[in-house]
This record gives C-alpha cells, sequence and structure tokens, in this order.
C-alpha cells in the first residue's frame, strides 16, 4: 500500500477525472493537499446535508456485512424520521484528523481504493502472442504459419459506492482494430439480485460464460462455442449468487450482432444461465465439493440479413478478413450471398469438477438456425457438438475453479530449477456437426468443405507465476470429407495439424 507525492497524484487524478469519476475527487483541490509526516494525503469529500451539516456515512460491504449497513434511504431524514428537503454537496475536509488517502494497491491488477473502499478504479492488462505453424504447410489463404495476437485488452472496473460496479475494457484482436470489447454499470442489490446495463458476455455456455480467456485450459475454445458463439452484446442482464455459490443465475435480453465489432442490433436474443455445485456445503473438503453443472439456453431472431463468417479451428474472429482467416485452418465456407435471418434456438448442458490438481469440464451444445441461400430460400439448419476436457497440475497446485494460478514456487532462474513454476498437462476433445442441410440447402459447396470435425489438443500450461503463463499445444483437426486447403492449387486435405505456443501475461 502507497502514499502518493503531489505530482503523481496530480497525474492519476486526471486519469480518474477523464473515466467520469470526477465525485470521488476534483482536480482543482489537488494542490490544497497537506504534507503531514512526510506523507501527502489526497483532500477527503464527505456529504453533508446544507441545513444542518451532519454528515452522512456509509458502510463498506466488506468490512461490516449486508445486515449491518444503513437502509436505503435512511441518510436523509430529519429528527420525526421524514424526508428532509435539504440536497447534499461535497464539501472538503481539511482537518487533519480527518483526513483520508487515495490508496495505491497492486495484485489482481493496479487499484486506486478511497480509504473508506466506497470508491475504486481498477486496471487490468491482457496481453497475448501466438506463433503458430500449420500441416499441410502450403494452404493458402488460410493456416498460414506465422505470429499473430489474438488478444490485447486494457480493463477499467471499480466501483461507484458499494451497490454500484462498473467495467469498460478495450479489445485489440486478430484483426487489428481497437474496439469496445465491455462496457456496463452493475447495481447490486444484493448477493443474489443483480441488475446489469449495457455491453457484456452473453449468458450462453460454460465456455463462454464461466470463465474468461486468460483462465482457459487450452488455448482457445472447443469448436461448437469457437463458432456458434453468442460473445458480447449490448441489452440488460439479471443475475446473482447464494454466498456460498451453490446457485448461480443469468437471465437477460439482447439486442447485438451476430458477428463484427458493434453492436448494430440485427440481433435479438433472450438468454439464461444456470449452474449449480450441489455438494458444496455437505462434501466440503470432499472429492465433489467443486461439482459443477447446469444448462443455458437462448431464444433469438436475426432481424435483418447478415453475412456469415468461415467456421475454423483455432481462432475467435469477429470479421470476415486476411487476417483472422490467416490465423487458422478453415473447414467450411459458406456460399457469397448466404446470411442468417430468421429465428435461431441454442441449447447447453454442463458439467465440471475441480479437486485437488485436477480440472475436468465438458459441455454439449445443440442449435437450429434459419438461413437464406443465394435464391433467398430459407434453410433450417441444426448444429451441435460436445467437448471433454481434462488437465492436472504436476507441481502441487490445487484447483477450485478456473482462476489466478499461484504457483507453489515461481519460476525464478536466478534459483535453479528448485524454483520451475507450475505445470499443468492438458488433454481435449472437440466435435462439431452441422446438418446436411448445408449442402442441400446450397449454403456451402460439398466438394471443398466439410460439415463434421473431430478435433483433439495435447499439450501443457506452464504458468511461471502468477502473471506469466506459456501454452504449448498440438492440435489435429480430422475431417469427415477432404477440404480444400490451397485455393490456388485446388489441394485438399482430410486433417490439419497445427503447432501452436502462446506467451500470455495478465494483471
Amino acid at each position: 500500500m502507497l502514499h502518493l507525492d503531489g505530482s503523481t497524484a496530480r497525474w492519476l487524478l486526471i486519469v480518474i477525472a477523464s473515466l467520469g469519476l470526477s465525485p470521488l475527487l476534483s482536480w482543482s483541490n489537488v494542490a490544497n493537499a497537506q504534507t503531514r509526516s512526510n506523507d501527502y494525503s489526497l483532500p477527503v469529500y464527505t456529504a453533508r446535508a446544507q441545513d444542518d451539516g451532519q454528515a452522512g456515512s456509509a458502510t463498506a460491504n466488506g468490512e461490516q456485512g449486508e445486515n449491518d449497513q444503513r437502509e436505503v434511504g435512511q441518510d436523509n431524514r430529519n429528527d420525526a424520521g421524514e424526508p428532509s428537503e435539504s440536497s447534499y454537496e461535497f464539501e472538503e475536509c481539511l482537518e487533519p484528523d480527518e483526513s483520508r488517502k487515495l490508496e495505491v494497491k497492486f495484485g489482481e491488477g493496479f487499484s486506486l481504493v478511497s480509504e473508506d473502499e466506497e470508491f475504486e478504479l481498477t486496471f487490468h492488462i491482457l496481453n497475448q502472442v501466438d506463433y503458430k505453424a500449420f500441416s499441410p504447410s502450403d494452404q493458402d489463404p488460410a493456416a498460414i504459419d506465422g505470429v499473430y495476437i489474438p488478444r490485447m485488452r486494457i480493463y477499467f472496473e471499480g466501483k461507484l459506492t458499494e451497490p454500484f460496479r462498473y467495467e469498460v475494457s478495450l479489445q485489440r484482436s486478430v484483426e487489428g482494430a481497437f474496439d469496445l470489447l465491455d462496457a456496463n454499470l452493475d447495481i447490486r442489490f444484493c448477493e443474489g439480485f443483480q441488475i446489469r446495463f449495457g455491453r457484456s458476455l452473453i449468458p450462453y455456455g460454460y465456455t463462454w460464460y464461466d470463465h474468461l480467456e486468460q483462465y482457459f485450459i487450452a488455448p482457445e475454445r472447443p469448436l461448437f462455442p469457437l463458432n456458434f458463439g453468442l460473445a458480447r452484446a449490448a441489452g440488460v442482464q439479471v443475475f446473482g449468487k447464494d454466498t456460498q455459490r451453490r446457485w448461480q443465475y443469468s437471465v437477460g435480453a439482447y439486442d447485438g450482432r451476430l458477428s463484427g465489432l458493434a453492436d448494430n442490433s440485427t440481433t435479438t436474443d433472450a438468454a439464461g444461465y444456470l449452474n449449480f455445485r450441489p455438494f458444496v456445503v455437505k462434501h466440503r473438503g470432499g472429492l465433489m465439493e467443486n461439482f459443477n453443472f447446469g444448462g443455458s439456453l437462448v431464444i433469438g431472431k436475426a432481424k435483418r440479413p447478415e453475412e456469415l463468417l468461415p467456421l475454423k479451428t483455432s481462432i475467435q474472429a469477429s470479421e470476415n478478413d486476411e487476417a483472422s482467416i490467416a490465423a487458422s485452418a478453415v473447414f467450411l465456407d459458406f456460399n457469397p450471398d448466404v446470411v442468417q435471418s430468421g429465428d435461431r434456438v441454442l441449447g447447453a448442458i454442463h458439467a465440471a469438477l475441480y479437486s485437488g490438481p485436477v480440472s475436468l469440464e465438458t459441455e454439449w451444445n445443440a442449435s437450429q438456425f434459419e438461413f437464406l441461400n443465394p435464391a433467398d430460400e430459407v434453410v433450417d439448419v441444426v448444429a451441435n457438438g460436445f467437448n471433454v476436457t481434462l488437465a492436472s497440475f504436476l507441481t502441487g497446485e490445487q484447483v477450485s475453479g478456473r482462476e489466478v494460478v499461484q504457483p507453489l514456487r515461481p519460476f525464478d532462474p536466478r534459483c535453479g530449477f528448485s524454483q520451475r513454476g507450475a505445470v499443468e498437462p492438458f488433454i481435449r476433445y472437440s466435435y462439431f456437426y452441422l446438418g446436411n442441410e448445408v449442402f442441400d440447402g446450397d449454403l456451402a459447396d460439398p466438394a471443398d468443405w466439410t460439415n463434421e470435425v473431430s478435433m483433439t489438443d495435447i499439450g501443457f500450461n506452464w504458468y511461471l507465476n502468477r502473471y506469466t503463463k506459456l501454452i504449448f499445444d498440438w492440435q489435429h483437426a480430422a475431417y469427415s470429407s477432404p477440404v480444400l486447403v490451397n485455393e490456388t492449387t485446388g489441394q485438399v486435405s482430410n486433417s490439419n495439424d497445427l503447432y501452436w505456443f502462446r506467451c500470455q501475461f495478465y494483471f
């Protein structure tokens, strides 16, 4: 925990004010920061009633718990218990015994926290760099050997008093575009009932909604979520969980887009997600304590026709451009003028177990879509898939879910092999099937593409420390029919092998 000097405080407050947090601190008062015992304190602002000068107070949830918090609406009443007509304003309190400091913390990100912990701004960075080598090696235009940056993200998140949480995040993806990833505000009534407004993850699928990309076992999602996961959209979401996380739910309504960066309201979806941990209390410390199961459902409609992206094996892309195609093998590309337009239904059932060093995850997905072929005929297409992933730490680390890994012996080359970090081998099987309607309905050419893929990933994660992770993966995709891998020569292949290295840091 650090105390800021005058110049550093000025810089940080400019950043905070630019993000719309001026109620927390005001730049105009930074120059009034007083030096006390060789520390520089920032001015504090307390809510005071104009008529009686009585300062309001708020209780941080983490310190006293929900039952001890003041009820909403009780901070502006007169002696008779009736609402006062007075308004509140922010006033500076300069008395030494009432001063508070802006605290700087570094742990799961870089945080600026008010002394009463009612206001917070946390800054995270995620960066992933891949090297990919494909076999066959002469594919074109897809699957080109080289270095790629699938994600570089900047997160800003925190709270504006305890009930109000926010997140704004930006991403530069493999396409090279730097754009908005998430932007939302949560209103927290209690742990079990919260409302989120803005752009966020759609609650569909365990591999999408339970944990983010920085916590994955394998480098990317399995085949079905990779190609038909609904990702993010703008909308309203109600979610919550009990204090022991025995159950978790989320329901929401979204206007978004099937693919691309902008939320242009081409799709409307209603989504719901449930997850249960039935043994978290009865079997605390036992094998089944962190057993999860549940499901999710989406019912939606594409209100306007929208282009479909090629189906890939190893990249999550939002645009159909050269960079995203080059970074992955493609096993099906839709015919020109094929679009999604009409109803869609997606369902998923998942189960996961985290026990000791072992992580086991599985999910089954099923869906039905309405597409329009080049003749503007409606074609109903079914798509389904499943995946199973198994991983285990060899270096003694224990897991209760997919989250930040703190190696027992963080890697340090100065200490020899004794400080080797954490090592986690993994294996994953993924299967995907798109109904024969995709060929019978003139949506794609069966001479060039396949509608059925089995894929295996074998590799290991090496966590150098809690912030840095190296991934080594061999991915083998087997096609049920030959796939065009070189448009110039007409070469086809029944499989694709990918030798994949990723360096990731996240804090």
